[in-house]
């Protein structure tokens, strides 16, 4: 029987976790202190810190927890943001750029923290993540990069040349940049994780529950889910890249792409020894970025960008598995019998957003290739949000929501975009 491509057992990661019962799907009205709309890194989270807190939250998944994205990425969990620091600092001032940064360099270790008091099976690792440089240009801006990061608060080395090739077994980047803070987790196990925390501390979760419309109505907001009327407080939405026709000013405020990766069984001693030797996984200055990582088991997991979110076609399997062979000739004749694809959120700026979309409902999304780190921490935020914290005091500033020019070309102008982006990296432009 052939397999959807959204089918649990399309990907690696549903792969190597046990199976469970799906949550109830909701059987008929409902009222809420809170609801949260995505099972995801977001959404759970957010479910997640207001239960801890005594409120009554109910989450709403249209499919099965972490189903999407969160399910799908390849699990690094990685601090700060990718504009840097200077950047952060002249487009918001000094006081709030320090706070973000504040935030975004610790998010990695919050989210380790969660795993830990909650005893959450996700694999996790903390042996880093490096920034590989793909030209000489992109070596020196990750110098200054390093210098600008420390100097802010984050835990970065510069690695040149032979640093990065002892670091990373390979002599494919010129230089390199190691977030020590970084690491990987198991992604989809993370997110049942954090699902079974939630509900242990009271949260209530409805899986294969659509919501079809969100209503905002004086002192509360209406959800239509599964034809059943949710009447709450206070809504979350958590849906990034697959907020489509639920919120059209956000869906128009970001363009989406596809995300597809391949892995190996695991591999034999041999090549463990020399493919990165210190388990840190390597992502790249580029924009149209490679990644890759040796997960806990011992695969070879790469990603990029793909030609489709719903299939991992026959050349973006060979465009990825020629990439991991330039990258590692040792990895020639290796199968791949692994491959999966997504649809991941991307701001023009490569900021995620957090936006007041009217009483009561809140939302957090754009998280460009960051969400697991990023999408946990901004769903404590949004926790913090719903419960009244004064936005000016939140770790990271709302913003008002902003349309793509041109918004039905968007698509089109990604599309272009990422040639564009594509003959920049070649032609050696640092990221």
């Amino acid at each position: 029987m052939t397999q959807s491509p959204f089918s649990p057992a399309s990907t690696l990661w549903a792969a190597t976790t046990p199976a469970r019962a799906a949550t109830p799907s909701i059987a008929g009205p409902l009222s809420a202190d809170v609801a949260v709309i995505g099972g995801g890194f977001t959404g759970l989270s957010a479910a997640l810190h207001l239960a801890q807190s005594g409120v009554n939250v109910a989450l709403f998944e249209s499919h099965e927890i972490a189903h999407r994205a969160s399910g799908r990425n390849g699990g690094q969990v990685v601090p700060g943001f990718k504009p840097t620091p200077s950047a952060l600092v002249k487009r918001f001032g000094a006081e709030t750029a320090v706070r973000m940064m504040r935030f975004a360099y610790r998010n990695a270790d919050e989210l380790f923290e969660l795993v830990e008091r909650y005893r959450i099976d996700c694999a996790p690792t903390r042996d880093g993540w490096i920034q590989g440089a793909f030209s000489d240009a992109s070596a020196r801006y990750l110098q200054a990069r390093a210098e600008e990061i420390n100097n802010f608060g984050g835990d970065v080395a510069y690695l040149d040349r032979d640093a990065m090739a002892a670091a990373s077994g390979s002599r494919f980047w010129p230089a390199g940049l190691l977030e020590r803070r970084a690491g990987a987790v198991h992604p989809l196990a993370y997110a049942r994780g954090l699902a079974n925390a939630a509900v242990s501390c009271g949260a209530t979760i409805h899986e294969h529950s659509h919501v079809s419309a969100i209503n905002p109505a004086g002192t509360g907001v209406t959800l239509t889910v599964n034809g059943y009327i949710v009447r709450a407080r206070q809504v979350i939405l958590a849906t990034d890249a697959y907020t489509d026709r639920l919120w059209p000013a956000v869906a128009q405020s970001y363009v989406t792409v596809s995300s597809a990766q391949i892995a190996t069984d695991p591999l034999p001693p041999s090549l463990l020894h020399s493919i990165m030797p210190h388990h840190a996984g390597v992502s790249e200055t580029r924009k149209i970025t490679y990644y890759c990582r040796i997960d806990p088991e011992g695969r070879f997991v790469i990603g990029g960008r793909g030609r489709s979110a719903n299939t991992l076609d026959p050349a973006t399997r060979e465009q990825l598995r020629n990439a991991a062979i330039k990258r590692y000739p040792e990895l020639a004749g290796v199968d791949w019998p692994h491959g999966w694809v997504c649809r991941v959120g991307m701001t023009i700026d490569d900021l995620p957003r957090l936006h007041r979309l009217a009483d009561g409902l809140w939302t957090a999304y754009g998280y460009c290739g960051r969400g697991v780190a990023m999408g946990t921490a901004l769903g404590r935020v949004l926790a913090q949000a719903v419960r009244g914290s004064d936005g000016s005091h939140l770790d990271f500033p709302v913003t008002p929501v902003a349309r793509l020019p041109l918004y039905p070309a968007r698509q089109l102008g990604a599309a272009l975009a990422i040639n564009w982006y594509r003959l920049r990296d070649t032609l050696g432009y640092p990221g």
